[in-house]
């Protein structure tokens, strides 16, 4: 055997962390012995090799949210570093060793099922379908559950695993409760927002989660499960109720919600028009037509024949309704009835009255902005008239001559 052989043999390996330490030993070995390494194909043959090293991206500022947070930082994700730490934080933590036994019994409930078990996240402001929920984390807790989530192994054709985000107006304000704990449990009956995982981002030097999410759906809690060190509850989906062909007032119900729907579209192009005629583009783009309202609009012209993913008939009018809604500056109060309520109609209604009062304030703007800029020009005509008048004497004064 070759020198170099024998000092390869002779060099120490470097260990792997031990499941052994988790509390749950068996448990948390098959959460987190799941992971694989990227692999990719070798065009040139049939098998599969390691990945390359990967080429670090050019540093950009990351796209806002509609939370405030402005996506993480780049360049810093080592695959094993988090796996480390997720590790630890599930073994050495108080908060880390509840989180990774209470989500489990989220993860037993595959998603489509039709009871669901949702982790509940108290979020400071009220959400919508089709908005964006990205999260900043810290807390052991967290970071455990939302890795656990979105490591979590599925069904072919599952969708990724949800959790849920309590509505503001139902629980108490963040600031009035210790970081880690969450002393009031939801009461049953009370709503909320299904949040389907889209990214889960790890940063190993600020030692953060970040999760990017969007609302898909609405829950209603039947019963809470866990309560350590965070809300764990069975569910049940809201949906808008559907107009039924047996019933007698079918005709009657279906064309007062397309009267709704006409209603709004209107007052959303007239908001459109009066935005174009406002100098401040700040406003003016706040009224510009956004694509899900468009891409749920109750006139099948009006929708992007591009739209790869369209929404489903049975629920373009929920969403059309959502889609204005998010957009229409709710108090919580009016905000909890339209998540409530399981009629569209009753939704857009809720808004109609938003939209007409700003409709009338764009038009108090570009009133106010029109008659200011005809006096400019009314001033400017007249300036220019004595302008001229006054070079006409100055003119016949050099001309004509003077008297002595």
């Amino acid at each position: 055997m070759s020198s170099a052989s024998s000092r390869a043999l002779a060099r120490p390996r470097a260990s792997a962390p031990s499941a052994s330490r988790f509390r749950g030993s068996r448990r948390a070995s098959a959460l987190f012995a799941r992971r694989r390494p990227l692999r990719w194909r070798d065009s040139s043959s049939s098998r599969d090799v390691a990945a390359p090293p990967p080429v670090p991206p050019p540093i950009r500022a990351a796209a806002s949210s509609s939370s405030g947070f402005g996506g993480p930082p780049v360049n810093r994700l080592d695959e094993g570093a988090a796996r480390e730490r997720v590790m630890r934080l599930a073994s050495q933590t108080a908060q880390g060793a509840g989180a990774l036994e209470a989500i489990s019994g989220c993860l037993a409930s595959m998603p489509g099922a039709t009871k669901h078990r949702l982790a509940l996240f108290r979020f400071p402001t009220p959400k919508s379908i089709l908005d964006t929920v990205a999260l900043n984390l810290h807390q052991p807790r967290w970071v455990v559950a939302f890795d656990a989530l979105a490591n979590a192994p599925r069904r072919p054709g599952d969708p990724p695993f949800c959790f849920g985000v309590t509505h503001p107006a139902e629980v108490p304000p963040a600031e009035a409760i210790e970081p880690g704990a969450d002393p009031v449990a939801p009461a049953v009956g009370s709503v909320g927002f299904v949040c389907r995982l889209d990214d889960v981002y790890h940063d190993n030097k600020e030692e953060r989660l970040y999760v990017t999410s969007k609302v898909v759906g609405r829950f209603r809690v039947d019963r809470v499960v866990a309560d350590h060190p965070f809300f764990v509850a069975e569910t049940s989906e809201v949906f808008d109720e559907a107009i039924e062909d047996d019933d007698a007032g079918e005709e009657t119900e279906k064309n007062a919600l397309r009267e709704a729907e006409m209603r709004v579209w209107a007052l959303l192009l007239e908001t459109e028009r009066l935005g174009r005629k406002i100098d401040d583009s700040e406003l003016a783009s706040s009224t510009a037509l956004d694509y899900d309202a468009r891409r749920c609009s109750p006139i099948a012209s009006e929708r992007p024949p591009w739209d790869a993913d369209p929404p489903a008939p049975e629920r373009r009018a929920e969403l059309f309704s959502w889609a204005v809604a998010r957009r229409c500056h709710l108090t919580e109060a009016e905000h909890l009835r339209a998540t409530r309520t399981t009629s569209t109609r009753e939704r857009l209604e809720l808004v109609v009255e938003k939209l007409e009062e700003g409709v009338r304030f764009l038009a108090a703007v570009s009133a106010v902005e029109g008659e200011a800029g005809e006096e400019v020009i009314e001033g400017d005509e007249a300036g220019e008239g004595a302008g001229e008048g006054a070079e006409a004497r100055k003119a016949s004064d050099a001309t004509e001559p003077r008297e002595r």
